[in-house]
């Protein structure tokens, strides 16, 4: 195996945004059974390493390919556009707007759920549907900048996906909180 391909090259996918996931967790499958370290615990020390070597490049390599995040992330950087905390910056005032009206939603359910005040499942199911609807707003926005190789806009829809993930782990997480 060529250690030095890409994520894409490394499970025989075309570099691009849109990923067939059967076919990636297909590809992995393969190359984990090929690789696992149990079939190289008879061999020489090199040979055993080399083999922990792959499976967690592998690893590394699914978890990116599988997250819209990590992918756009990583297709940026293939193209020489690391992000920094200065490209992370948002500067889309209706965004940010949507974003104020949402974390005071969540705040305002978190306080609801700690004293009981109301039932707030609904709310809470709402809210998540709204973020979930951004994001596939904003992975479709970078898809398209990325391919029109449009980096700043392509960067700026990086930046807001990075909100609206961790705006869904926090509903998913205060969904937790009320059901236990």
């Amino acid at each position: 195996m060529d250690l030095t391909q890409n994520y894409f090259q490394l499970f025989g996918l075309r570099k691009s945004f849109s990923v067939d996931l059967d076919k990636l967790s297909r590809s992995y499958r393969t190359l984990q059974k090929e690789f696992h370290p149990d079939k190289f615990a008879n061999k020489s020390a090199a040979e055993n390493r080399l083999s922990v070597q792959i499976t967690s490049l592998l690893n590394e390599a699914y978890s990116t390919l599988k997250s819209p995040l990590k992918r756009a992330e990583y297709l940026l950087g293939l193209e020489g556009k690391h992000l920094s905390k200065d490209t992370h910056t948002i500067n889309d005032m209706g965004f940010l707007a949507k974003q104020m009206v949402w974390r005071e939603a969540l705040a305002n359910m978190d306080t609801a759920v700690e004293s009981h005040a109301e039932p707030v499942a609904e709310q809470l199911g709402n809210l998540l549907k709204d973020v979930q609807h951004e994001r596939q707003s904003i992975i479709d926005t970078f898809e398209q900048r990325y391919n029109q190789q449009q980096w700043q806009e392509a960067t700026q829809a990086v930046a807001e996906l990075h909100f609206v993930e961790k705006m869904c782990l926090e509903i998913e997480n205060l969904e937790e909180k009320l059901l236990g």
